[in-house]
């Protein structure tokens, strides 16, 4: 017997309004800094094997108008792994209506995936699709994206995967080319000002949607006073998340957790935990472009 299965591709992080980068490559130096942004992501904490997600990456201006930006991420969850480099540049169109721009952005990305059975998890005999070896395969893939944004709003749609490249198959004659389907996102956020100007709230939303599946979408709510802010996210398959982030000088701390309140996993998890650290880092390029988002 035989089935064809679709799943989750691209690895979830929760923080996607601190590091909005990794989702669409148009958001490369559309901050009035350089972030420097480290993410790890232990999720559904309990289980043996359980996915671990991290990632770096760094983006800023290289003139008035361009900008470019790129992020290595590590994703593990046995018996696969995979490691992506992305590469991504934006050119940033300034409207001239109230100091909005426009950034479009392409992306390119080499990936390395690895799938590793133990000797012992595999069944007794052989099994043309199973080996006691492991599986390497490098891929090659793109991404493009747009970006609408000022000193208060954020909107933005993006696509990776545009070429849905084929890690094809050890089963010969397989119909299935074990593809990397297309995934879309979509991102908004509007910041208002509350009683002066050092205390903001700020909705936003992410909404992910990969081809053959139903979307999902993070319902956001921060309070912010200054740099330091507090958050909740309800995630349209039943997951609540808390967050928080704080400022040391230059230097920004953020840790959220994830609960599952649906599905047969929720009895048997201690939730999700991710932590991310950023480093804010002034260059004369960025002191000249046209990014004003602050955070």
């Amino acid at each position: 017997m035989s089935i064809n299965l679709f799943a989750q591709q691209e690895p979830l992080f929760s923080q996607y309004y601190t590091a909005d980068m990794i989702i669409n490559p148009a958001v490369s130096g559309s901050k009035t800094y350089n972030p420097l942004i480290i993410q790890t992501r232990q999720q559904w904490l309990g289980f043996e094997g359980a996915p671990l997600s991290s990632n770096i990456s760094y983006h800023g201006a290289v003139d008035g108008n361009s900008a470019i930006g790129g992020y290595l991420m590590f994703d593990k969850a046995f018996p696969s792994m995979q490691a992506n480099l992305h590469l991504n540049y934006a050119y940033h169109i300034p409207l001239d209506y109230e100091r909005v721009n426009l950034s479009l952005g392409l992306g390119a990305k080499v990936m390395y995936h690895n799938i590793d059975f133990n000797k012992e998890d595999l069944p007794p005999g052989y099994d043309q699709a199973f080996s006691a070896s492991s599986y390497n395969k490098m891929l090659g893939d793109a991404s493009s994206g747009a970006y609408l944004y000022g000193q208060k709003f954020y909107a933005g749609f993006s696509v990776s995967n545009l070429f849905q490249s084929s890690f094809n198959t050890t089963v010969a004659g397989s119909p299935y080319p074990n593809s990397e389907y297309r995934n879309y996102y979509g991102t908004g956020a509007y910041r208002f000002n509350i009683l002066n100007n050092d205390w903001q709230v700020e909705p936003s939303f992410l909404i992910r949607k990969m081809q053959y599946h139903s979307s999902i979408s993070d319902l956001s709510g921060r309070i912010l006073y200054l740099e330091n802010w507090a958050g909740l996210t309800y995630r349209t398959n039943g997951t609540a998340i808390f967050s928080f982030g704080f400022s040391a000088n230059n230097m920004h701390i953020s840790y959220s957790y994830d609960h599952a309140f649906s599905g047969e996993i929720m009895p048997y998890t201690y939730g999700t935990h991710e932590i991310g650290i950023t480093f804010k880092i002034k260059t004369i390029a960025t002191q000249r472009h046209i990014g004003f988002w602050p955070y």
